[in-house]
Order: C-alpha cells, then sequence, then structure tokens
C-alpha cells in the first residue's frame, strides 16, 4: 500500500532545521559528528563537491559515504555533459531522489 503525501523528515534533520517541535523520543537523540569520508575512487570535480557538502551537510554520517559519493560523481557527470543533455527522464528522477534520500533537496 502506497503512502500519500511528502515523507516525514527525519528527527535528526527537524533538530537542525528547527522548524517543527521535536516528538518526545526525539529527546534521546544524538546529533551524529562523524562525517563521511571520501572513497578514494571519487576525484575531480565529485571530490571537490563532496568536500563542498560535507562542509555544510552536519546531518550526513559515514553511513552516507557512499551514496553520497555516487551522487557527487553522478552530479560531476551531468556538469560535464552540458546541464545534462545526454540524460533521460529516468536518470534525471535517479539523481533527483538520491539528493532527496541524503537530504540535500
Amino acid at each position: 500500500m502506497a503512502i500519500r503525501g511528502r515523507k516525514p523528515t527525519p528527527n535528526h534533520i527537524r533538530l537542525l532545521m528547527g522548524r517543527k517541535p521535536i516528538p518526545s523520543r526525539a529527546e534521546r537523540l544524538i546529533v551524529p559528528d562523524n562525517k563521511p569520508s571520501k572513497p578514494a575512487w571519487l576525484t575531480g570535480r565529485g571530490a571537490e563537491l563532496f568536500h563542498e557538502i560535507v562542509g555544510f551537510a552536519t546531518w550526513l554520517t559515514v553511513a552516507d559515504s557512499y551514496k553520497l559519493a555516487a551522487w557527487c560523481d553522478r552530479h560531476a557527470e551531468y556538469e560535464q555533459s552540458g546541464k545534462g543533455a545526454t540524460w533521460t527522464a529516468s536518470d534525471r528522477s535517479d539523481h533527483r531522489a538520491a539528493a532527496s534520500d541524503l537530504g540535500l533537496s
């Protein structure tokens, strides 16, 4: 069964945004302080994007490292191909979904 509406915002992001009151179970929430680490295979513009995003995306943890690296690599490819001239609608949708999963939207 499908769920209607937007995905609920994770508690740690709500805490950082300061927009909604945090539910009582979030009082036990510990904001992670282990930042993502860049994989060795990520180079060039993808590596620059990785460090740029890690600088402001304080909610990302080490567990998000490879997903973020894959997103950065794909975004560097998007920039290089002339704003996605060769991308299909499916490619764009997947890229937006990955950004949303990382909290970058």
